[in-house]
């Protein structure tokens, strides 16, 4: 068995995902031999694994360790796991060859495949839950997505698929366009956002469903205080493994081979990334396109904010 070294970098709040991008990518190039531009030529034996930024709570981020020591599992490699700070920092990362292997949130791998950053290696079937939760205050006078407008409200991060792209489109769907029927800020972290809701700070959060439980958990919020005002649709796409291209034929079977079962078989896992049924191996692009479908009913672009 082998472990992964956990390398944590996150943003307190990201002003613009496409700075965080390029800093990314600068930061890659500027790294070294043995890490950023030597994943390319370095010796079969290591993997380079980057996992999207979550929160900072402390089981979550033993969860991350223990999918990356899967991934050395899997493949028989020596595994350093990186964490970026924002999620198209990972795609940029496997796009310039310091990251072998990554885990990507929906619209992140649909962003990536579709600029052909990287080869989608696994991807899972869609979950029947809400993708995200709205969050407001109960005394707010907030219940509903309608009742958002001319509020603030806070996303997490452009290349998030629970943290803004589905509750944009919920939003969407009641009427309300950001920017004139609304305000919205980036938090940069799923925990940023609830926290600046619970501050007072913004008037909607808009969180990762399966994150909602552990926000009450820990006490970041209170259900006493806070309510669910509306809920997104499920994600029409599960979460997906990519890798660099050029990565060799040995790891990429390796992985398709072994991976999926660890990562099933974990239920923290599992659970924190959605994961049920058998993934689909080599997928072809149709498979992200309803992804695609719900960027444009809001207006976005996945080929603009590469």
């Amino acid at each position: 068995m082998t472990e992964g070294t956990t390398m944590h970098a996150r943003a307190g709040i990201i002003a613009t995902s496409l700075l965080g991008l390029l800093a990314i990518g600068a930061l890659a190039g500027c790294s070294g031999d043995a890490n950023a531009a030597g994943s390319a030529n370095q010796s079969k034996t290591e993997l380079v694994f980057a996992t999207p930024p979550g929160t900072d709570d402390p089981d979550e981020q033993a969860i991350m360790g223990e999918l990356a020591t899967m991934v050395g599992e899997a493949s028989g490699r020596t595994v350093t796991n990186l964490q970026p700070a924002d999620y198209l920092g990972v795609v940029e990362a496997v796009r310039n060859g310091s990251v072998d292997v990554a885990i990507l949130s929906q619209f992140s791998a649909a962003l990536a495949y579709k600029t052909e950053s990287v080869d989608p290696l696994l991807v899972w079937p869609a979950s029947t839950e809400p993708a995200s939760f709205c969050l407001a205050k109960k005394d707010s006078g907030i219940q509903s997505a309608a009742d958002v407008k001319g509020k603030q409200v806070a996303f997490i991060d452009p290349g998030s698929t629970t943290g803004y792209f589905m509750p944009k489109s919920l939003l969407a769907k009641a009427g309300l366009t950001d920017g004139t029927d609304y305000k919205s800020t980036f938090a940069g972290s799923h925990d940023s956002a609830v926290l600046a809701l619970a501050n007072g700070n913004v008037d909607v959060a808009c969180t990762a469903r399966q994150l909602y439980p552990t926000f009450v958990q820990k006490g970041v919020i209170k259900e006493d205080e806070v309510a669910v005002i509306a809920k997104s649709d499920p994600i029409p796409v599960g979460i997906s493994i990519v890798v660099r291209k050029g990565l060799d034929d040995e790891a990429r079977e390796a992985l398709k081979a072994k991976l999926p079962a660890l990562m099933t078989g974990n239920q923290k896992v599992a659970k924190m990334f959605g994961i049920t049924g058998e993934p689909t191996k080599d997928p072809e692009f149709s498979t992200y396109a309803p992804l695609v479908d719900v960027a444009e009913s809001i207006g976005v672009d996945l080929q603009d904010i590469r």
